[in-house]
C-alpha cells in the first residue's frame, strides 16, 4: 500500500525546520553538533524508510561516514569535526529539499486534476452538500461517484497513478468550492 505524500511532506517540512538548531550549534562551535547532527539523521533515514523511499539509504550512508570521521590533523581536531558536520549537513539539507520538491510536485500534479474533476461535478449539478450531512462522508460519496462514472474514470485513473485514497480525499476537500455545486 502506497503511504500518504500529504503526511510524508509535513513530516519533511518538520525535520527541515530542525536544521536550524543544529546549524546555530556549529555557529557556537558546540560539542555536541556531531551527536544533534548523528540523531537528526537517523530521524530522517527513519522517516524516508516508513514512506519506503530509497533515500533512506543516502542517509544511513550519511551517518556511517559520520560515525567513522577521523580528523586528519591532531591539532584542530574540533575544528575538522565541525566543518565535515557543515559539509555532512549541507549534503543532507539538499537531499531532503529534493525528495520534498519531487513530492511537492506530484502533489500539485495531483490538484491540478482534482480541480478537472470538480469542474466536471460542478457542471453535471449531481451532488448538493446539505451542511446536515457529515463532510467526509460526503467527500468519500462524491469521490466514489468518480470511480465508478464511465466518463469520469480516466481523470480519476490519472489521479490515481499520482496519490493514494486518503491524499485524494483531503485535496477533494481542500479544493472543493461547495458554493458551486
Amino acid at each position: 500500500m502506497r503511504k500518504s505524500i500529504l503526511n510524508t511532506l509535513n513530516s519533511l517540512e518538520a525535520q527541515l525546520s530542525k536544521i536550524h538548531p543544529i546549524v546555530d550549534l556549529l555557529e557556537k562551535k558546540s560539542n555536541s553538533t556531531a551527536k544533534e547532527l548523528r540523531d537528526w539523521l537517523a530521524e530522517t533515514e527513519e522517516l524516508f524508510k516508513q514512506s519506503n523511499l530509497a533515500e533512506a539509504s543516502m542517509f544511513a550512508v550519511k551517518r556511517g561516514e559520520l560515525s567513522t570521521y577521523h580528523p586528519e590533523n591532531s591539532q584542530h581536531k574540533r575544528k575538522q569535526l565541525l566543518q565535515f558536520c557543515s559539509s555532512l549537513l549541507t549534503d543532507a539539507q539538499g537531499d531532503v529539499w529534493k525528495v520534498y520538491a519531487r513530492l511537492k510536485d506530484t502533489i500539485e500534479k495531483a490538484k491540478v486534476s482534482v480541480k478537472q474533476l470538480l469542474g466536471v461535478i460542478y457542471q453535471t449539478k449531481q451532488f448538493k452538500y446539505d451542511v446536515k450531512t457529515d463532510f467526509t462522508q460526503f467527500i468519500n460519496e462524491l469521490w466514489q461517484f468518480c470511480t465508478m462514472h464511465e466518463q469520469l474514470r480516466g481523470i480519476t485513473a490519472q489521479i490515481q497513478s499520482l496519490v493514494n485514497k486518503t491524499d485524494v480525499l483531503l485535496l477533494i476537500a481542500e479544493e472543493i468550492e461547495i458554493e458551486n455545486l
